[in-house]
């Protein structure tokens, strides 16, 4: 979507000097281009933040599972005979 938006906004610019009333559409069309980008932009800030959120939380769980592991104690029972 955003190629064929930069596409007829080529068009509309190439075509500006020759019919003079498409400049302001030319003009829309890249401001259009430059919003859509940003919020693109943004969107894709916003997700990566939080599939780094994620992924520490996963970490975080992982150490603290290990760590549990680490210090838990086994018991061994040897029974003795008395004899």
């Amino acid at each position: 979507m955003e190629i064929l938006a930069a596409l007829v906004g080529l068009g509309v610019v190439a075509a500006a000097p020759l019919v003079p009333a498409l400049r302001p559409v030319a003009k829309s069309v890249i401001i259009g281009g430059l919003i859509l980008t940003e919020k693109t932009k943004t969107g894709l800030a916003i997700a990566s933040e939080q599939w780094m959120d994620i992924v520490a939380e996963a970490q975080a769980e992982r150490a603290a599972e290990a760590e549990a592991r680490a210090n838990t104690v086994e018991t061994i029972t040897i029974p003795l005979s008395e004899d």
